[in-house]
């Protein structure tokens, strides 16, 4: 039989694998939905029955529609440039974050003695809340021309950069060794055999780190614009609560965060689909 000659059973087999491949899809897409549908009609419950002053579901839409098309009158801006705000910080600072992870990850996790010097100060330094870092922050960037952004970028790089680190170091250590000592064998050099062999075969734990950091990053950015924001969508939910009776406006700003928080998952995780192929 040639590469291409199927056979009747092999095309009977195939449409067979499509269409469970199909109905697993299509049933996990409608678990999701009821699982959000289930939550709306809590919330619905709550708010009807006034358990909670909370506003109804139709209400926050039409408030959450409003703020992305209209924006808001007391700040001038929508709610895509509120957002847009605090995620040009977060990008900024997780990428400066990962360029310093990544290579101190690598280097730790392939010499063995480089681990051990820094083991004991990154123990010390991890456990530390990244917001326990602001009053310090304010501090060392307290001369510069603008504050409350390095302050911002200082909290989110930390917050970034030890789930990478860590990562790194683990997926550098993880990489089976018998590919190491053939990629010796066959005459690599040690720059070859950590570039080809060490960071492909750790490249699914980094990915892991950075969907994590990303993470924490988002969520640091939203409570230091609670401390000191001048903008930003953590600035911009404070201040509604504080001007009191903007309930909508703060659980509009709350599902801005988990929308953003959620792409910026599912774009890692295409990135690393496409780069990681065999994960």
């Amino acid at each position: 039989m040639g590469l291409f000659n199927y056979t009747p059973a092999d095309r009977a087999t195939g449409r067979t694998v499509q269409i469970h491949r199909f109905r697993m899809l299509t049933g996990d897409r409608v678990f999701r939905l009821l699982s959000v549908a289930s939550l709306v009609l809590i919330w619905q419950i709550i708010a009807g029955l006034r358990l909670l002053e909370l506003p109804s579901p139709v209400e926050t839409c039409r408030v959450f529609v409003d703020l992305i098309v209209n924006g808001d009158p007391l700040y001038n801006k929508t709610l895509p440039q509120i957002v847009w705000a605090s995620l040009l910080i977060v990008i900024k600072a997780c990428m400066l974050s990962f360029i310093v992870a990544v290579p101190l990850g690598v280097l730790m996790g392939a010499v063995e003695k480089l681990r051990r010097y820094f083991d004991s100060t990154i123990e010390m330094i991890r456990p530390i809340p990244p917001l326990a870092w602001i009053p310090l922050a304010y501090v060392l960037f307290a001369n510069t021309g603008s504050p409350t952004e390095y302050v911002q970028i200082f909290v989110v790089f930390i917050g970034a950069l030890f789930p990478v680190l860590l990562n790194t170091i683990h997926g550098i250590s993880m990489v089976n060794r018998i590919h190491i000592e053939a990629a010796r064998t066959m005459g690599a050099s040690p720059r070859q055999v950590l570039l080809r062999v060490m960071l492909p075969g750790a490249l699914p734990a980094i990915f892991s780190g950075i969907r994590v950091g990303f993470g924490v990053g988002w969520m640091c950015i939203v409570a230091a614009e609670f401390v000191g924001g001048k903008l930003g969508i953590g600035y911009y939910i404070w201040s509604s609560y504080s001007i009191g009776g903007r309930t909508a406006e703060i659980i509009s700003g709350m599902v801005a965060i988990g929308i953003v928080g959620s792409l910026i998952n599912r774009i890692i995780l295409s990135a690393e689909k496409r780069l990681v192929p065999w994960r």
